[in-house]
């Protein structure tokens, strides 16, 4: 309520209690750009003030940056020369029947 997420007549007469675990997990995303508003405001300050080269996340590191960074070392795939090879294979092999069939 306190961010404006749902009215008061919503909260307390509608809602269902599955919908409040839905608020609590997201409630941090209604927020996150003060927070980063907040921590550029700080690297200002501290790089100014520092001989070494700082960045953002090195004041302050938030819990969404890290699912995201962990998310985006999941994501990326790692292919090796047979994966490629067997790719080639089956590319020529609907390719061929592609052909077979006339349809290229």
């Amino acid at each position: 309520m306190q961010y404006g997420i749902v009215t008061v007549p919503y909260f307390l007469d509608q809602m269902k209690p599955y919908e409040l675990q839905i608020i609590c997990d997201s409630l941090h995303l209604r927020i996150k750009d003060s927070w980063e508003q907040a921590r550029m405001i700080s690297y200002v300050t501290a790089q100014v003030n520092s001989k070494k080269r700082l960045r953002p996340n090195d004041l302050i590191t938030f819990a969404w940056e890290s699912t995201d960074q962990q998310q985006a070392q999941q994501q990326e795939p790692t292919l090796t020369m047979e994966d490629v090879k067997r790719i080639k294979k089956a590319a020529k092999e609907r390719e061929k029947l592609l052909k077979e069939k006339g349809i290229i």
